[in-house]
């Protein structure tokens, strides 16, 4: 059994080797960071959340019971 002492000095310095060798910081960054997909697709939704008002204008809108989507009351 490896004493906890030794434990306390070689994990570390073996974990970071194993995330340059293998480059996992960078993938953590990718998941954890927003990066250029991310802000596209709030620009997107802040669109389709504009076009819905423009397209509503001010009228109440319902679901469809047969495929779900949103539709304009008459």
């Amino acid at each position: 059994m490896i004493p906890p002492m030794l434990l306390k000095l070689i994990l570390p310095k073996v974990l970071d080797h194993l995330l340059v060798v293998f480059k996992l910081d960078k993938v953590l960054d990718y998941v954890e960071k927003p990066n250029e997909l991310d802000e596209k697709v709030e620009r997107l939704e802040d669109k389709v959340i504009e076009l819905e008002k423009v397209a509503l204008d001010g009228r109440k809108c319902v679901n469809c019971d047969a495929c779900k989507c949103k539709i304009k009351e008459k």
